[in-house]
């Protein structure tokens, strides 16, 4: 989220210098290349984060185990912002030999329709999840625990409960996926639209269609934090239909025993 932020604050800086020396070319390609890239590290923590919720309440659910699920999207996600990142490095160059751009705008279109992509398969396997869940309806056995690659069958069969941080976050990933492939469909029409496009010289639209939908993004993965939304400390899991929990609780004071004789407690005098 960091890399993401500092990305756009980069770019926004490059378009308002932009603004002010319309024709200097090194502003242009700042803000063009920063926005367009910058996305690109929030959707791999999206990718992380949803991995993380699949391991915790329930794998099984899931069409991907938990570390393909990471590193399929993760994998997608730095391909794409290597192809943006090499589009934008072409078409820079491009442009200080006074030469067409339009072959780095391609590689570039090429890098956001892999995001794209990956952001629509990744909502597909996150709502398959998310629907599995609620409707009881797992892809493996179930399993009570994960560590790796390693699965432990539930010996009751029973579902992990899913708890308010889980819920909160993926209420959170929601929001902002939304926002986040509203801005990718934007940034792919405005760049297969060229350079002299009608769409990449409406600022308005920029602002409601690439800025507004970031920033929403941005907010809500700061205010639904996974470092507490997600923290393993104090988590109690659940059984559904038997409601046992899983949590360690201390013994009835009855039942302590003295650490000196062994005795009961309430035995002694």
């Amino acid at each position: 989220m960091f890399f993401c932020a500092l990305a756009e604050l980069i770019g926004w800086a490059g378009r308002y210098w932009s603004s002010q020396a319309y024709r200097e070319l090194t502003p242009f390609l700042m803000q063009i290349c920063c926005t367009i890239i910058a996305p690109s590290f929030m959707a791999a923590g999206m990718f992380f984060i949803l991995g993380m919720i699949v391991t915790r309440i329930g794998p099984e659910y899931s069409r991907l185990r938990p570390k393909v699920f990471s590193i399929t999207f993760i994998t997608l996600d730095a391909l794409s912002l290597v192809i943006q990142a090499l589009g934008g490095g072409t078409a820079s160059a491009a442009f200080q030999k006074g030469k067409s751009a339009t072959k780095g705008t391609h590689i570039m279109v090429t890098g956001i329709f892999i995001q794209l992509f990956a952001i629509t398969l990744y909502l597909s396997t996150a709502l398959e999840f998310v629907i599995r869940y609620f409707r009881d309806k797992p892809l493996r056995p179930r399993a009570t625990a994960v560590v790796g690659d390693a699965e432990a069958t539930s010996p009751n069969g029973h579902r992990k409960r899913m708890g308010r941080g889980e819920r909160l976050m993926l209420v959170g990933l929601a929001i902002a996926t939304l926002f986040l492939y509203i801005r990718t469909i934007y940034r792919t029409i405005e760049l297969l639209g060229g350079w002299q496009g009608a769409v990449i010289h409406n600022q308005a639209a920029f602002d409601c269609l690439d800025a507004m939908p970031v920033i929403i993004a941005l907010v809500t993965l700061n205010v639904l934090h996974p470092g507490r939304l997600l923290s393993t400390t104090g988590d109690t899991i659940l059984d559904v239909h038997s409601g046992i929990s899983n949590e360690k609780q201390d013994p009835p004071m009855h039942q302590v025993s003295d650490s000196t004789n062994g005795l009961p407690t309430s035995d002694l005098k």
